[in-house]
């Protein structure tokens, strides 16, 4: 496991094998996908990790995608999402969530391909993509199964917001704690899960995720053609420019 600090994580394994990665810049976009690239390859074949902690620097968990293609290039943008995403589904490492504040867009859906996910209580949810013009391919592909198509088909056609507390009623997360203790709980609970055997997890988990994996075509592959097909140019230009002034 390559442990060297990245522009964009921190990565801190223990001998007890948890990892524990930081986004560093939470408000700012997914900007450095090579980054994540390694970091899930690293995760899914190194045998000296066993569970992996994700959490945000300061008050915010992690931002949403960038598009710094200039003119958008949704072809280039559809490519690398399907790499990002199938990768994480195919790693059986345990990946516990400590959200601690605003975690939009892909950042949202990071946080939702955790196996338990921990929320802290002030966190509000929202796919906002359709309020922007957008498709939103992640919501479609992750929300039904967890909440129930007709609940999914509420927020996500309206991009309404909702809280950390009526999530956890939905079961869109695992548990909601007080403001300041996300990072503690995901701690603890990774600590658990690496004491059982391995196997025993791993092994389940890679069932679970046949769910994932079964869907990830029909859904979230035919999801990524309408938001990046119908991506609107102008959009791309305002989320660009908002991220260089975050940026500076």
């Amino acid at each position: 496991m390559r442990t060297e600090n990245r522009s964009f994580l921190s990565i801190d394994l223990h001998d007890d094998g948890i990892c524990n990665v930081t986004f560093n810049r939470p408000t700012w976009a997914l900007a450095e996908e090579w980054e994540l690239d390694e970091l899930f390859h690293d995760i899914r074949f190194g045998t000296d990790v066993k569970v992996v902690v994700f959490s945000g620097k300061g008050d915010a968990f992690c931002g949403g995608a960038h598009h710094s293609d200039d003119p958008y290039d949704g072809y280039g943008y559809y490519e690398r999402s399907i790499r990002l995403f199938h990768q994480i589904i195919e790693i059986d490492k345990p990946l516990v969530m400590a959200v601690n504040g605003t975690a939009g867009g892909t950042g949202l859906t990071f946080a939702m391909f955790g196996d338990i996910v921990f929320v802290e209580r002030q966190v509000m949810f929202r796919d906002a993509h359709v309020l922007g013009g957008v498709v939103t391919a992640t919501g479609p592909y992750q929300w039904p199964q967890s909440i129930g198509l007709a609940r999914a088909k509420r927020y996500l056609l309206t991009g309404d917001e909702f809280t950390a507390e009526q999530a956890l009623q939905f079961g869109l997360i695992s548990d909601v704690v007080e403001t300041g203790t996300a990072l503690e709980h995901a701690n603890a609970m990774a600590k658990r899960l690496a004491e059982i055997r391995p196997q025993a997890v791993q092994g389940t988990k890679r069932a679970l995720n046949t769910w994932l994996r079964m869907s990830f075509e029909p859904v979230m592959t035919t999801g990524l053609s309408y938001e990046f097909l119908r991506f609107p140019e102008e959009y791309a230009a305002k989320t660009r420019a908002a991220q260089n002034e975050t940026q500076h």
